[in-house]
């Protein structure tokens, strides 16, 4: 496992060994901007997009696997320019943007989980990271949320704790506690 700057000295993303990019790149370069992914992932699982949770969708795979895409093309640049503004003191940052993950982790007082949403009014899309410190965050994971729960959201259920627990994890093993360890 190792860290990769994204933005340096504000966004950061975990790779993991067995992947080929890191988690910010496989988002933003591979899952939420490949077409035949996107519908695939939706004709899979039709049930959520007919539920209560995302109903208005009408049931129809191109209009979510749209939405994505749009959603991705707006997030990639919002994050950079709440990086820069978290450089210039500005708001809003990226404290602004990520919010505590709270349940599991609502006690944490050093390496806290976080979430991150894409632009969208109703969007799909989710980022998970590790604050670091004040305007500084490492990327372990991102998917598609399809339900009101991680816990009930396919590709997240399983994947979401364990990641984030395997980087407090390392992190912790690799004494890494502000962003000048990293």
């Amino acid at each position: 496992m190792e860290i990769e700057t994204i933005i340096p000295n504000r966004l950061y993303s975990i790779k993991y060994d067995e992947e080929d990019t890191a988690e910010y790149y496989r988002l933003f370069n591979e899952e939420w901007t490949d077409v035949a992914f996107l519908m695939d992932f939706f004709q899979s699982h039709p049930e959520f997009t007919e539920n209560d949770f995302w109903g208005f969708l009408g049931n129809d795979p191109e209009i979510a696997a749209a939405r994505v895409l749009e959603d991705a093309n707006k997030l990639e640049p919002h994050l950079k320019e709440l990086a820069e503004n978290s450089d210039n003191g500005e708001q809003p940052d990226l404290e602004d943007y990520f919010k505590p993950l709270n349940g599991k982790y609502g006690y944490d007082i050093e390496h806290i989980p976080v979430k991150g949403y894409g632009v969208l009014e109703s969007t799909f899309l989710r980022l998970y990271a590790i604050r670091i410190e004040q305007n500084c965050y490492l990327i372990v994971y991102g998917g598609i949320k399809l339900n009101s729960s991680i816990q009930n959201s396919p590709g997240l259920q399983e994947k979401v704790f364990r990641k984030i627990d395997k980087v407090k994890q390392f992190l912790v093993n690799e004494g890494i506690i502000d962003k000048d360890d990293i």
